[in-house]
Parts: C-alpha cells; structure tokens; sequence
C-alpha cells in the first residue's frame, strides 16, 4: 500500500479567498500542495474533524509571490483528513491547487 494518497482539485472561487473542501480520503501526517499562480500571498490550511465541519486554522502557512505559479510544497497535517486552503487576499480568477496526503 502507497504512503501517497490521490491528487485531488482544491478549488478557490473566482473573487474568493477559501477553497471548496477536500477530504483526503484518510487521515494524514503531511499534505503536498502544488500552487498555482495566485493573486498575492500567503496560504494557509483550515482543517475540520469530520466533513461540513467547524474549520479551525491549523497552525502553519507560507508566502507565495503573486503570480508565481508551478511552485509546490509540503505542509505538516497533523492527522487530519478534512481541509481547506485560505488565500490571504482575494483571488482575481479561479485557482485550482492539487492536493494530497501522506504517512510517515
């Protein structure tokens, strides 16, 4: 069995700032982000304990130049399965991140 769940679509509307939720499928330690080009800013991650649930900020981020693009990172997930990205300004257009979990 992989340590690398799917990829999946984390989507931030056009003129939004948080993505659609995404379940990882399972819980996971860490999570892969590929960023696309963005308004501005900083990303943080949103994590809930069950789907629909309350999201809290999850102690980590990262600043990303605005329109940078083709960048990707790692994160630390601390066990959680459901999240969100949240941009720190609003986005000119929709962003499509690509998203996965993995063990240790």
């Amino acid at each position: 069995m992989s340590i690398f769940g799917q990829w999946k679509d984390c989507v931030i509307g056009n003129s939004g700032k948080t993505s659609t939720e995404v379940d990882l499928g399972r819980p996971y330690e860490n999570i892969q982000i590929i960023i696309p080009a963005i308004t501005t800013g900083t990303l943080n991650l949103t994590v809930a304990e069950l789907t629909g649930g309350t999201f809290v900020t999850f102690g980590i981020s990262d600043m990303v130049a605005s329109g940078s693009g083709g960048y990707a990172d790692t994160f630390e997930l601390g066990g959680y399965q459901f999240i969100k990205i949240v941009a720190g300004a609003t986005q000119g257009a929709e962003r499509t991140f690509r998203v996965r979990g993995y063990r240790n």
